[in-house]
């Protein structure tokens, strides 16, 4: 079960910017900053929750929160919600985020489609799956 706590990505929030894709030059990549429609998946559980996240970069520095739902008909997939904290290498991403039952999920993955989509994978305790954002426009 997934419990609200820290999180990329993400994932697994919100606040409305105008999206930014300017090249950062204090780190030499693109800058993910803004808000992300997320879908995180939980294959062996057979949960996939969808929501939207709020990215924050300063420097190498990611910060944010976000919030996922699962369809009514996975009950038994909790909402989660929770801050993210991670880091910025290139196109590369890493962070926590707070899911809840899960304790923190840790997520990892690589920028894409010229900064517009992020994708990768992520655990939590016994629990693994795979993740990916749009950008918000």
């Amino acid at each position: 079960m997934l419990k609200p706590a820290v999180l990329f990505v993400g994932l697994c929030s919100l606040a409305l910017v105008g999206p930014s894709v300017a090249p950062a030059a204090q780190h030499g990549g693109i800058d993910i900053t803004g808000d992300w429609d997320v879908d995180i998946e939980h294959k062996r559980r057979r949960c996939r929750w969808q929501g939207q996240v709020r990215l924050d970069q300063t420097g190498t520095k990611l910060t944010g929160s976000g919030e996922a739902a699962a369809p009514p008909a996975q009950r038994f997939c909790p909402f989660l919600k929770g801050a993210v904290e991670g880091s910025v290498d290139g196109p590369r991403v890493k962070f926590g985020f707070a899911t809840g039952g899960l304790g923190t999920g840790e997520f990892e993955g690589a920028l894409l489609s010229g900064g517009r989509r992020l994708e990768g994978t992520w655990t939590a305790r016994t629990a693994a799956g795979t993740w990916r954002a749009e950008r918000v426009e």
